[in-house]
């Protein structure tokens, strides 16, 4: 089944996730939105670039892990962020996140980053805070 990215965005919109096989491309799976090094390859994927008004809705207060489920993440509604391994060798509580137009941001090192944020289905994907037109090196399964 093939869906229209305007279709895709209004689903987003409603807070209907769509799952990796109900994508633009029917045969996306999750290995190829991992494996996508740049926001255009994840948009060729179906990737949606999310407004802040989804980010609230789809992200914000979903528990997030990574596929292998190595980590856990939440963006809480009260402005902070934590997350933690899950074999205990590192922990961020209460780590303070905002909206600058549509891009997330937090406090790195003193300093603010911002990073655009993408969704395939349950799959989130952020912009490398260096390079904007290239993404992370993760990706987080929203609602575990």
């Amino acid at each position: 089944m093939r869906l229209s990215k305007n279709l895709t965005v209004v689903l987003l919109s409603f807070g209907l996730a769509v799952g990796a096989t109900s994508t633009a491309d029917a045969k996306v799976t999750a290995k190829q939105i991992e494996k996508a090094t740049t926001v255009s390859e994840l948009m060729e994927l179906g990737a949606t670039k999310l407004t802040a008004g989804q980010f609230k809705q789809l992200v914000v207060g979903h528990p997030m892990t990574d596929a292998s489920k190595s980590w856990n993440w939440i963006i809480d509604k009260d402005g902070t962020t934590s997350s933690a391994s899950v074999d205990g060798s590192w922990k961020e509580d209460a780590q303070p996140w905002s909206m600058k137009g549509d891009a997330y941001c937090t406090k790195l090192k003193g300093k603010t980053a911002c990073r655009d944020t993408y969704m395939v289905g349950k799959y989130l994907r952020m912009s490398d805070q260096a390079d904007p037109a290239k993404l992370s090196t993760w990706t987080a399964v929203v609602g575990k």
